[in-house]
């Protein structure tokens, strides 16, 4: 009964906090989608996987498309700890996060593929995880933690995890059997055979990813799939609000960052780039209140502006909600008020749990020196004590994790109501997003689409439950069990007791009329017993059982959703987690996590309704120009009906460097560029009023043919040195087909030779003369690393080739200047976006033929050469990433 009576209080509470009819605000959008065809859309993971895959018309490549996205999506570092444990929701972590190990993506991949309809396995191997997913009668390997994916030795069929690390043989060894042939000879995405991985984090080579497959060390993990879902992006936007979503990251302050273990996630791998920020400034217009609050109690208009008590003596409230789209990271809160003495009392306080909880965080000075009263609360602002008063309140470990926000100003007028005001508030929200995921722009022709989902706001519950974190959210419970700390593979939340019924309950208040309830989670049914998701619209009088699930085969990690569609007038919903193990041992049956969400109208508007008003979408970015440098542009459109499509061109020499895209409504703020400054006149289309036209750019795929200079001898001018672990005492570095590492320094400098001085030649004899369609040589640095894809490369080398060893010709020099645009999409860059060793090709207008190939080098630092190759073919096709854009209703 104790926890029925702690129910009870809680509903008077929550009846009492929402007095009053709030209203949606004047002019709202909900569920926004802005959404490129140059990257994919992550607002959830149906329209993700559609963005993705639709275009494709097999499971194969459309594994394929998927496997290229969150290559781009995601870095090999320090994984983002959520709740206890690695965060493996797809949406939540490629929105906001980025940072993920093996085990991390691997269990993200596990339920994209279950939500493509495909059965996924996860598995631990040696000192590495990966997954594999089941198509075309055959399980296939995708490790996104490293990007490499293996084939069967026809070069076409992706292996199996069993079958990369076993003992094989073919044409591709020369018919020499060895363990690990798979991973030593068919990697589609290393440097070549025996090489390294191309799109890794550090210089990793295949001799050592076979040991990773070694048959001995494998283990299914057939009970678990280290999966999460649910999570989707909210992105509404109200009057007053302006976002603001930068790709690069503001500040390294605490305000611009979740922690993990309690640092800054880019701070243990800054080379990666990963976090961006995003900044919403709301200034709410509360001149029609009814239509800008969340909710309100005891208020009435004040004049000539600003909000007042209705009645005298009696507390007024007005409820700010900050729906914040990506994570919240930081809150600052300015507000101006205006009292007659120091009797009448104005506070703030904010809440992250749909105002079951409240915290003050200023008060107005008392008559007393603020701070010296007992139990004095936390003060802030400037002013006099009576009179004129400002509140500034920075807030970051109150609201940091939080994707909703409540801010909840008091007033208490003494004697008469205009005696204490609300002026003004406004907000500005920090929040931290993904930079490699957010709606980006290409070169050329980019198609934009902006569009909105149902008319509704969204609360969401996704609480802790590790120890008693689980209580903070729950109004009831009852022989609940939970482990202090989330061991990750089995259930965190459980029966105490066996045989008994165990539950907890979550209420949630709306301030409109309710549409859906989503609600289930991952659970974990190993043992015997059986678990209930349970929804009641009468206060708990009664109970509708949505679900229910008992104990079954492996695995035992089930995530599942119900959707309750809701009658009108439903403002108050209570959702029952119940679970009862009768085996000895009740933690076999419990909760791994949960997930509530419950959509609403905005008080006063109609299902289907939509108030839809101009908004403004802003791209800001900069165009590559051919002499490297870059050109500030941006484009602003105006949006006055949705769903809509327009179209950005962007030129340059390359793709562009993407800066900011912001969204308000049209009288927010005025339309200049670069997006995220509130200054200048508006103005549509492009900042400098070009508009460079261009198709749209698609990039291209490469296949080369047979390399004619595999094995074979080659003779150099100057010795190498013998720094790092470089020198050729065999001759046989250059030709064995062991193309170096995409990574400088550490060991990959001992893959080949190394010259500082002079002019050295290699020269290779391809034992006949034969025709030569592309010429390749692989560099890499001693020191300094220079990076191609930065122009920083300043060596020389010349190719000259020859019939006879005597004559030669110049086929001209290499370009070490890249491009974003050069790379091909099945050459996957490393997790730094680097070329600082790169394999560079030079290809003649056509094949010359030629017996010996020079290579002429000119250092201009400690240079090493890993590899020197000539190919009979190289063919560059054109290749359409295929991202399809939301179908329009």
């Amino acid at each position: 009964m104790a926890h029925w009576r702690k129910l009870a209080v809680v509903f008077v509470w929550v009846a009492a906090a929402l007095l009053g009819k709030p209203a949606v605000a004047h002019a709202e959008v909900c569920n926004l989608k802005v959404v490129t065809d140059a990257s994919p859309d992550y607002s959830d993971l149906k329209s993700m996987i559609h963005s993705i895959t639709a275009a494709w018309p097999t499971d194969k490549e459309k594994c394929w498309a998927m496997f290229y996205w969150n290559h781009i999506a995601r870095r090999q570092t320090q994984p983002m700890i959520l709740h206890g444990t690695e965060l493996t929701d797809p949406i939540r972590q490629f929105n906001d996060y980025g940072y993920t190990m093996c085990s991390t993506i691997s269990g993200v991949n596990c339920g994209i593929w279950h939500n493509m309809g495909l059965k996924p396995k996860f598995w631990d191997i040696c000192n590495h995880t990966v997954c594999e997913v089941e198509y075309d009668g055959k399980f296939h390997m995708y490790d996104n933690s490293l990007s490499a994916l293996y084939t069967l030795c026809d070069g076409v069929t992706l292996a199996g995890v069993a079958e990369i690390g076993a003992t094989g043989a073919c044409a591709a060894s020369g018919g020499k059997s060895e363990p690990g042939h798979i991973a030593r000879y068919h990697c589609l995405t290393s440097t070549g055979p025996n090489g390294f991985l191309m799109g890794a984090d550090t210089a990793r080579s295949l001799t050592e990813e076979y040991g990773c497959f070694n048959p001995k060390g494998l283990k299914y993990r057939s009970y678990y799939f280290n999966w999460d879902f649910g999570h989707r992006y909210v992105l509404n936007l109200k009057d007053g609000e302006v976002y603001t979503r930068y790709y690069h990251k503001l500040g390294d302050e605490p305000k611009y960052w979740t922690p993990n273990n309690g640092k800054d996630p880019e701070s243990v791998n800054t080379r990666y780039r990963i976090r961006g920020n995003g900044v919403w400034k709301y200034t709410p217009p509360l001149g029609d209140f009814k239509k800008a609050l969340h909710s309100f109690a005891n208020l009435a208009a004040a004049q000539p502006g600003g909000l007042q008590p209705e009645k005298a003596g009696e507390a007024a409230q007005a409820v700010f909600k900050i729906q914040s789209a990506n994570v919240a990271t930081g809150l600052n809160v300015q507000a101006h008020f205006a009292r007659k003495s120091a009797d009448d009392t104005a506070k703030l306080f904010v809440s992250t749990s749909n105002g079951l909880h409240w915290k003050e965080i200023w008060s107005a000075p008392s008559p007393l020196t603020a701070g010296t009263e007992a139990g004095a609360t936390p003060r802030g602002g400037e002013g006099d004590r009576s009179g004129e008063l400002t509140a500034k309140v920075d807030l970051v470990a109150d609201v940091n994790g939080s994707y909703e926000i409540l801010v909840k100003a008091e007033l208490l007028a003494k004697n008469a109501p205009a005696d204490a005001v609300l002026k003004d508030i406004q907000f500005e929200t920090y929040t931290q997003v993904n930079s490699k995921t957010q709606p980006k722009l290409s070169l050329g022709k980019n198609t934009i689409y902006v569009g909105a989902g149902e008319q509704t706001e969204t609360i969401v519950f996704w609480p802790d439950l590790q120890g008693d974190k689980y209580k903070e959210l729950c109004v009831a419970e009852d022989n609940v069990a939970t482990q202090k700390e989330n061991q990750g593979w089995n259930a965190v939340l459980y029966p105490a007791k066996p045989k008994t019924d165990a539950f907890i309950i979550y209420k949630i208040e709306a301030p409109g009329d309710m549409t859906r309830l989503i609600y289930g989670g991952r659970f974990y049914p190993r043992a015997h017993g059986h678990g209930d998701l349970l929804y009641s619209l009468d206060n708990g009088k009664t109970w509708t059982t949505s679900w229910t699930i008992k104990d079954g085969p492996a695995p035992w990690d089930v995530i599942h959703y119900e959707t309750v569609e809701l009658p009108k007038g439903t403002r108050s919903v209570l959702v029952k987690y119940l679970l009862n193990c009768i085996d000895a041992s009740p933690m076999g049956f419990g909760l791994y996590g949960l997930r509530i969400e419950a959509n609403y109208l905005p008080a006063g508007t109609e299902a289907g309704a939509t108030g839809f008003k101009p908004m403004e979408v802003t791209y800001a970015w900069k165009e590559v120009q051919p002499d490297g440098t870059k050109v500030e542009r941006s484009h602003c459109q105006l949006i006055e009906k949705i769903p809509s499509t327009y179209t950005i061109n962007v030129g340059g020499d390359d793709l562009p460097v993407m800066e900011s895209l912001r969204i308000n409504f049209k009288e927010v703020a005025p339309a200049s560029a670069p997006a995220g400054r509130d200054a200048g006149p508006a103005k549509y289309g492009y900042s400098d009023s070009k508009d460079v036209g261009g198709e749209k750019w698609v990039g291209r795929w490469i296949t080369l043919g047979n390399n004619l200079a595999l094995g074979k001898p080659y003779t150099v001018s100057i010795p190498s040195g013998k720094n790092w672990g470089t020198g050729d005492p065999e001759g046989k570095k250059l030709t064995d087909g062991v193309v170096g590492s995409s990574f400088p320094g550490g060991t990959a400098p001992a893959f080949g030779l190394l010259w500082d001085k002079g002019n050295p030649e290699i020269t290779v004899d391809l034992g006949e003369e034969k025709a030569c369609g592309v010429f390749r040589i692989h560099l890499t640095a001693g020191w300094p690393w220079w990076d191609a894809l930065k122009r920083e490369v300043k060596d020389k080398v010349e190719v000259l080739t020859s019939s006879d060893g005597k004559d030669f010709k110049s086929s001209g020099l290499f370009d070490f200047t890249l491009r974003q645009r050069d790379i091909p999409y099945n050459h996957m860059l490393n997790d730094e976006e680097t070329a600082q060793g790169f394999n560079f090709s030079l290809t003649p207008p056509a094949p010359v033929n030629a017996r010996y190939v020079k290579y002429k080098i000119s250092p201009a630092r400690a240079l090493v050469v890993t590899e020197v190759q000539v190919f009979d073919t190289i063919k560059y096709e054109p290749f359409d990433i295929k991202i399809s854009l939301p179908k329009q209703q």
